[in-house]
């Protein structure tokens, strides 16, 4: 037995308990179709099947979107979901990891009132084509990539785990939440200035069972609640100005009491309008930035996390639309990412409460704390059981939709520097730092434009911008005056500036939601994708670039808005 699966199973005899001793519905109907394909599947001169898995999510559903006072849709429903994950050759090289869309890795609906027969049916129908496709795919590798003398596999074998860790079993009443979702836009009516004030409710709760050739079992929990208020402004140039606040908890019951909620919705709405109405940066500036609250998360939310994901990416194929795919890697033990002292910590059970916590990955691997970053030198990487050079086992991490290769994935971050400073201290420090530019005043960025609500307007990062633009810019001047500005993005953002913070401020905390697969956040939904948390400092970093982004005048509207006509 491989050391890693031996002391997973050795952590499994404490909560939650093994499989074996608790009732896994639909465990067995997937384990005799698994054993069948496993053993019969076959096809002239093809390499045989080493690894085979599946995947049964079962969920309750509730979706509400209302706009402006009123209720745009709400649906409810079970969503049964069956995915299958064929790999052909052996760990060292099979089709996994290598560009295309047919790779041996699929999904299939299921009824909404599942049977067995349905459930054999599906996985039947699903794993003979997972497998043509992934004979195909590894004929398609084979001859495009010869591997190097030190490729690190295609991935690694750990034993089998079984664990039940329950399901989630709250259920939402569509009812209430389209109601909590109607009265929160109630709070954007009557703004002239708004452009759309929109709120999104996303609830599900369920199970997902994972079950494979080497013996796992484990049923996991699904148990998330997200309401994320949306709204938006053009200011006179036509710049568009959005933001949004986000809530995502296990149940409706977790919420904040309503008038809480409704106070950070007028201040939504009061904050957008004051944002479009701020005269806008007017001139290059390259110097010293403070960034406070939600810019802070943000900055190491979009620059840190990706540098410290191990799952290589996947190589790039020759297709008849030419080459696609790009397999530079940003990531590298070794690679100093932090100013000295700081480190950085990945737990995805450091929030129990936390909607995006686990116990166990979509591999079914036990969920392992992680030192990612000790003394600001990347150490350890959050890893899936997909192997790279210097890190070929898996810590648990594997994330992302089912019926893929499994990434491994941060998403309970916290990063922690060697010292901090009061906000004070961090603002006079900056001061200092602006003189030396020839300035008595610097910027100051407290919040960033959200991608999940520019995309309900525009395509506006089409360009890959590593940082969305700021929504909240003020020009801090050394005697503490402030000047709100707009019509500012980043320019050369790098994934080494971090190394140029000079100084941590006060802790921080706060939720915001990954991509489901790869790593492009804008092309999330209101409520789609992975939730995270992240804990760490607001920054002080030595030099950034900020220039100005005007609007597009033919964006604004040629007549006023209904409301204020009335």
């Amino acid at each position: 037995m491989a050391p890693l699966a031996a002391i997973a199973l050795a952590a499994l005899a404490a909560e939650p308990q093994p499989a074996a001793a608790v009732d896994l519905p639909w465990a067995d109907v997937l384990d005799a179709e698994l054993q069948r394909n496993f053993e019969a599947l076959a096809l002239p001169e093809a390499p045989p099947i080493y690894h085979l898995r599946y995947h049964l999510l079962q969920l309750g559903q509730v979706d509400v979107h209302a706009a402006l006072g009123s209720l745009v849709e709400a649906d409810t429903g079970r969503f049964n979901l069956f995915a299958a994950e064929v790999r052909v050759g052996d760990p060292h090289f099979d089709n996994s990891g290598f560009g295309g869309w047919q790779d041996g890795f699929l999904r299939g609906s299921l009824p909404q009132e599942l049977t067995a027969e349905a459930l054999a049916t599906e996985a039947w129908r699903t794993t003979d084509a997972a497998y043509k496709q992934a004979v195909e795919q590894y004929a398609r590798k084979v001859s495009q990539f010869v591997p190097p003398p030190d490729y690190p596999g295609d991935y690694t074998l750990t034993g089998a785990v079984v664990a039940d860790a329950g399901e989630g079993t709250a259920e939402a009443s569509a009812d209430r939440l389209a109601e909590l979702a109607v009265a929160l836009t109630g709070a954007m009516e009557g703004e002239p200035a708004l452009l759309r004030g929109e709120v999104f409710v996303g609830h599900e709760a369920g199970s997902q069972l994972t079950v494979d050739s080497e013996g796992t079992r484990v049923r996991t929990p699904v148990a998330e609640t997200t309401i994320r208020a949306v709204v938006a402004a053009r200011a006179e140039d036509g710049l568009l100005v959005t933001d949004q606040r986000l809530w995502t908890v296990h149940t409706p019951d977790d919420l904040p009491p309503r008038e809480q909620m409704l106070q950070a919705v007028r201040a939504l709405r009061d904050d957008v309008v004051a944002a479009a109405a701020a005269p806008a940066l007017d001139d290059e500036y390259v110097g010293p930035v403070v960034f406070e609250g939600q810019a802070a998360l943000d900055l190491q939310r979009y620059v840190l996390t990706p540098q410290l994901e191990g799952t290589p990416p996947d190589i790039p194929f020759d297709s008849f639309f030419g080459e696609l795919g790009d397999d530079r890697d940003p990531v590298r033990v070794g690679r100093r990412v932090l100013p000295p002292g700081w480190d950085v910590t990945d737990d995805p059970q450091a929030w129990p409460a936390h909607p995006g916590a686990y116990a166990y990955d979509n591999e079914g691997t036990p969920a392992q704390a992680v030192d990612l970053v000790q003394d600001g030198i990347v150490r350890s990487l959050a890893m899936s059981r997909v192997p790279r050079r210097g890190l070929d086992q898996t810590n648990g991490h594997a994330r992302g939709l089912v019926g893929s290769r499994g990434a491994g994935r941060v998403t309970m971050l916290s990063v922690t520097p060697d010292r901090t400073r009061s906000e004070a201290k961090l603002l006079r420090q900056a001061a200092r730092v602006a003189r030396s530019y020839g300035r008595d005043w610097f910027l100051v960025v407290r919040r960033l434009q959200e991608p999940a609500a520019i995309n309900l307007e525009t395509d506006l990062y089409a360009d890959g911008l590593a940082l969305p633009p700021p929504l909240e810019v003020v020009r801090r001047h050394a005697d503490g005056r402030e000047e709100r500005l707009r019509g500012a993005q980043f320019a050369g953002i790098e994934r080494w500036i971090l190394r140029d913070v000079m100084a941590a401020g006060p802790e921080r905390q706060g939720d915001y939601f990954a991509p489901l697969s790869g790593t492009n956040v804008f092309g999330l939904g209101p409520t789609e994708g992975i939730p995270c948390h992240i804990r760490g400092p607001e920054l002080l970093v030595g030099e950034v670039e900020l220039v100005p982004a005007p609007g597009d005048p033919r964006a604004v509207p040629v007549l006023t808005p209904p409301v204020a006509t009335r």
